[in-house]
């Protein structure tokens, strides 16, 4: 009745431990689990696509921050440190084990000679039961400071996700962007050749007629099979570039439908910034590889302090409960003869029946009074160490510095030299225009047209690859500044990365607009901050929208800047509202 009460009790406990151990989440797309590409399985994320027709960078950035594996295996690592946070606290709780055994020993008797009252054979059976309650009552504050120790890494945890997001959505502005290039490209390839095309048929038309050399005609060729091979570079640039994005964006098919198209007003989608004080106060408020570093610096002072423990006396509290059981038997005994004549013969018990129940308590102290100096040079170590991260949190303050103004000074410069090379691309189309009616006319060389017309075709690259540059530079400077958290790009319910539904919120959606800059350049927090991330019970670091990015619109003129104006003042913590 004992043992099948104890196993009861088990498979209680394994049930409640396997009911607290589930861990449920969304599968990786199910054709990155097999071994082959064509006989792949396809589900939701070979349909990710599907409703799009026109893929804008809020689509794709969309995508990815739901469906881009590395950046959802980051999700799960905060996770994962959570658990460690509150496995911490289980250094408070006491330790209750249950132990049971059970036993038997037979023994036989043979050839016995000469004696009386032994047993041919024994059998002994025992039971032990016990539980055992230990607890640890004090320990130096080891605990309290592990407990600091893994929060601090918990967070430190979080912040990598978030650095994860927000170098992924710059990974994915890059690609985008270069989709845009080689579109780009791939229309100037085009027009130049549509040009030697036509100029080749002018020409040959002219040669007929005897007015012009069979050179000239050769030249066109030449000119337009050297437009053909632009052509197919930059074909090839799309292709490449459509595979970097689907990558991203975590899309298994490896490429895109030939039928989705990308949009061409990213021409005139550029605007002045404000100061740059504004963007460097904003970024070390809120860069998540910043915080990130901060947070090792409390876990390197929390395991620092954590060294004093060693000084400390541990004492632990017990309690022992036991219950016992023994029963022996035995057979083939002789009867004794009486002592004295007239009396019966003495026959022993045949079976023997006890319990032992058993109840302990108390404390034990355990305290090292002198090891080797161990403890204090372990205390050195941990001081080196905080001297690290203080160090490296320097290091990375002064890299912040140091991107945030190079990624001002690259949209800037962007936005200067599109300016000019919009300028020059026009000069040089009306230049080619004329030295071509001069050359149909007769009045102007063939060199002087291949000149005119490689001019206006490098003009037509310079200034496509400017307009690149600036979006490139607008992701550049809005990573710089972590404009946006993960939640920005996330849909409205803001699920957990994996649970993309196939058809992402449209770009137009008042989630995905950008919030345009106060004309004084004020700081101004989120009206609603970022909800749960990980879990219901924790809560995100607020948005960190609290500067208008490179794409927001504002008035400060970069050609003329006037004189810089005062940064506003962010709190220390970035998360509340400054006083006004």
């Amino acid at each position: 009745m004992e043992l099948r009460n104890v196993f009861k009790v088990g498979a209680f406990g394994l049930l409640l431990a396997a009911a607290g151990g589930c861990y449920e989440y969304p599968p990786p797309p199910a054709a990155t689990m097999g071994d082959t590409y064509t006989q792949r399985k396809q589900d939701g994320a070979d349909r990710l696509l599907d409703d799009i027709t026109d893929l804008t960078l809020a689509d794709a950035q969309r995508i990815a921050i739901r469906n881009n594996p590395t950046y959802i295996a980051a999700y799960h690592a905060v996770n994962a440190a959570r658990m460690r946070y509150l496995q911490a606290w289980g250094a408070y709780s006491p330790t209750v084990s249950a132990s049971f055994s059970l036993g038997d020993k037979q023994t036989w008797t043979r050839n016995t000679v000469n004696t009386t009252g032994t047993p041919n054979y024994t059998e002994g059976i025992s039971t032990s039961t016990a539980i055992n309650v230990n607890w640890l009552v004090f320990d130096g504050l080891a605990r309290e400071f592990s407990v600091l120790i893994y929060r601090h890494n918990f967070d430190y945890q979080k912040m990598l996700e978030e650095d994860e997001a927000r170098t992924m959505m710059r990974a994915v502005a890059y690609a985008y962007n270069t989709v845009l290039l080689a579109i780009e490209n791939k229309r100037i390839a085009e027009e130049d050749r549509d040009f030697q095309k036509s100029s080749l048929r002018d020409t040959q038309l002219k040669y007929q007629a005897g007015a012009v050399p069979l050179s000239d005609v050769l030249n066109f060729e030449i000119q337009m099979n050297s437009a053909e091979t632009n052509l197919i570079s930059a074909d090839y640039q799309y292709e490449t570039a459509i595979y970097a994005l689907a990558v991203l964006m975590g899309y298994p098919e490896g490429t895109f439908p030939k039928e989705l198209k990308f949009p061409s007003d990213f021409k005139t989608n550029f605007s002045d910034l404000p100061s740059v004080d504004v963007y460097l106060d904003t970024a070390l408020a809120n860069r998540p590889d910043l915080k990130g570093y901060r947070e090792q610096l409390e876990v390197a002072k929390y395991q620092m302090y954590q060294t004093w423990s060693a000084y400390s006396p541990t004492v632990n509290a017990y309690f022992n409960f036991g219950y016992s059981t023994s029963l022996n038997r035995r057979s083939g005994w002789q009867s004794e003869p009486p002592a004295k004549s007239g009396e019966p013969y003495n026959n022993p018990a045949k079976r023997t029946y006890s319990e032992s129940p058993s109840i302990g308590y108390g404390l034990t102290a355990d305290w090292t009074i002198f090891n080797g100096l161990i403890r204090e040079n372990k205390i050195r170590e941990y001081k080196a160490n905080l001297a690290v991260a203080e160090f490296s949190v320097a290091a990375k303050w002064l890299e912040v510095v140091s991107e945030v103004r190079t990624a001002y000074a690259n949209y800037v410069q962007s936005v200067k030299q599109t300016r000019i090379f919009e300028k020059t691309r026009d000069l040089s189309a009306k230049q080619r225009d004329l030295v071509d009616e001069g050359y149909k006319a007769g009045n102007t060389e063939l060199t002087r047209l291949n000149e005119a017309q490689r001019d206006l075709v490098e003009a037509e690259t310079n200034l496509a690859s400017s307009y690149i540059n600036i979006q490139n530079a607008k992701a550049q400077l809005d990573a710089a500044v972590a404009a946006n958290s993960a939640a920005y790009y996330g849909d409205p319910e803001n699920t957990a990365p994996g649970e993309l539904k196939n058809t992402p919120v449209s770009a137009d959606s008042p989630e995905t607009q950008p919030v345009p800059a106060p004309a004084d350049e004020s700081f101004i927090p989120p009206a609603n901050p970022a909800g749960t991330t990980m879990d219901s019970g924790l809560k995100a670091p607020a948005s960190q929208s609290q500067i208008p990015p490179a794409n927001r619109s504002t008035t400060v003129v970069v050609d003329e800047p006037a004189a810089p104006a005062k940064a506003p003042a962010i709190p220390a913590d970035p998360t509340k509202a400054p006083e006004k």
